[in-house]
């Protein structure tokens, strides 16, 4: 119980610096460049980078845990 209340912790911690970039965004008004259509790939890479640094989080503790049993 104590282990995933600290994965959550863990979790939160790296996905909480990420929420202001998301929130940041304009509404409406011109466009941020020109010509017309702009792709934002900001909001989607911020996404990303927080669902690989879990992944390689939940894998390193993986292999911390089956390493402490093996010995």
């Amino acid at each position: 119980m104590m282990n995933k209340l600290r994965l959550v912790l863990v979790a939160t911690a790296m996905i909480l610096p990420f929420a202001g970039v998301v929130l940041a965004q304009g509404i409406g008004g011109e466009p941020p460049c020109w010509p017309p259509p702009c792709i934002p790939i900001d909001g989607g890479v911020s996404l990303l980078i927080a669902a690989g640094t879990l992944l390689g989080g939940k894998k390193a503790l993986d292999i911390r845990r089956s390493h402490k049993r093996s010995h």
